[in-house]
Order: C-alpha cells, then sequence, then structure tokens
C-alpha cells in the first residue's frame, strides 16, 4: 500500500516529539486525503524522509500533528542551480517550475524582459503564492529535503547584481552548456520565447554572464530551462 507523503516544517529538532505541518499541509492531510489520528504516512523535513503516525488531525484548524515512528533517511543536497526563467504563459511556466523542483533547482526567480507577453508581469506579482504552493507539493512528491526559494520577478538590473558564477542560454550560444564541476550554485538565466533582445545580451555580457548553447535547434523556453538544469546536475 502507498503511503501518504507531506510536507513537514523546513526547521524542527531531529529529536522532537510532535510535529505540526503547516496549514495547507494540515488541511490537504485533513479534509482532502480525510486522515486520521493513527494513520501512518511518510514526511519530508530537513533530514529527509521519515516514517510518521497522525497524532493529531483537527479539520476545523485545521491542526495536523504526526510522531515519528523510525529514522530519518538522510539525504545531503548539495546548493542546486539557481534558474532566472523568463515569464512565459501561466500553465507553462507552472510545470517548468514543478519540474525545475524535482531536478533539485535551489531558487527560481522569475524574470521580467522585454520580450515577454504584454500582461504576464502584471499577472506574475499576485501568482507568487500558488508558485510557492505548488513548489512545496512537487518538493513532498520527489522527497526533497530542502524547499525551494522563489523570489519576486525581476529585471535584468537587478538580476546581474547577484553573486557567483553566471551564465546565460542563447539558441546559437558559442560554447556547448556542460556540467560543472564547480557546484556552487550557479546562475543560469533562460530568455522569453523570441530569447533575450541584443541590449539584453550585452547587459548580460558586460556583467559577466557566459553564453551557453544547447545545439542548433530551437527550444521553448520551458524546455531549455529543464534541459539546462538536467546537463548542470
Amino acid at each position: 500500500m502507498r503511503v501518504i507523503r507531506l510536507a513537514g516544517p523546513t526547521e524542527f529538532t531531529e529529536t522532537e516529539g510532535e510535529i505540526f505541518l503547516s496549514p495547507d499541509q494540515a488541511r490537504h492531510g485533513a479534509l482532502v486525503l480525510r486522515l486520521k489520528v493513527g494513520s501512518p504516512v511518510e514526511i519530508t523535513g530537513p533530514f529527509g524522509l521519515a516514517p510518521a503516525l497522525v497524532t493529531t488531525c483537527e479539520p476545523t484548524g485545521p491542526r495536523l500533528g504526526v510522531k515519528l515512528t523510525g529514522s530519518w533517511n538522510k539525504r545531503i543536497e548539495p546548493p542546486g542551480p539557481r534558474l532566472a526563467l523568463a515569464l512565459i504563459q501561466n500553465q507553462r511556466f507552472d510545470w517548468a517550475l514543478e519540474k525545475a523542483v524535482e531536478l533539485g533547482a535551489s531558487t527560481i526567480i522569475p524574470l521580467l524582459c522585454e520580450r515577454i507577453r504584454k500582461g504576464l508581469a502584471q499577472a506574475a506579482a499576485l501568482r507568487t503564492n500558488r508558485w510557492r504552493r505548488l513548489a512545496e507539493e512537487a518538493r513532498k512528491q520527489c522527497g526533497r529535503a530542502v524547499p525551494l526559494t522563489i523570489l519576486a520577478p525581476i529585471g535584468l538590473p537587478e538580476l546581474v547584481q547577484l553573486p557567483g558564477p553566471a551564465f546565460f542560454l542563447e539558441p546559437l550560444g558559442p560554447a556547448p552548456i556542460r556540467p560543472l564541476r564547480d557546484k556552487n550554485s550557479p546562475l543560469v538565466a533562460i530568455g522569453p520565447e523570441g530569447g533575450f533582445s541584443p541590449a539584453e545580451i550585452t547587459i548580460l555580457l558586460a556583467a559577466g554572464f557566459s553564453p551557453w548553447g544547447l545545439g542548433p535547434v530551437i527550444l521553448r523556453t520551458e524546455t531549455a530551462a529543464l534541459t539546462a538544469l538536467a546537463i548542470l546536475l
């Protein structure tokens, strides 16, 4: 029988007794999954995955507490790449975000670019909470211990101020993307449909971003993003 998996809080002590889940997870467990006191579950947390039993279940709160019944299956997660992803159609962006969690990205940075479709920037300001819920559900599904960080949408002037090794994808970039020996959370920028504008490429190059390519085939934004993550990791 498949054990139900829930996302635990990101901060608690390894020897803590009863662990209370977030309101979203409590609501999902109590009202959607109809868990009861004594139901076996598996939770994700800062130490990996662990089996547990439901010890408190109050749908009206909602309030859901669990107690571990076994040891943590500890996983050490190195800091994954930071993905600056240009805003694209809402459903496609949501899908890319979920898959980025599964592939091990540490951070998603919604990126405002010249060539994004009209209205996407305004809509993005209202979608941050949805993105965080989707990311948490994806983390729970794939068993990641560390949650994805989702920043507010920013433009290139703010992006190029971020530290660390940085790259951007060009359809015909001079250097093929390759796995990195330095896993220190590289920053990878992916442009919108039509790519970065000439002015944006000038900004990126001036800031020290290296252009990378994925071969002669033109990929959609979300496909390019996930391909880049898969190669880096």
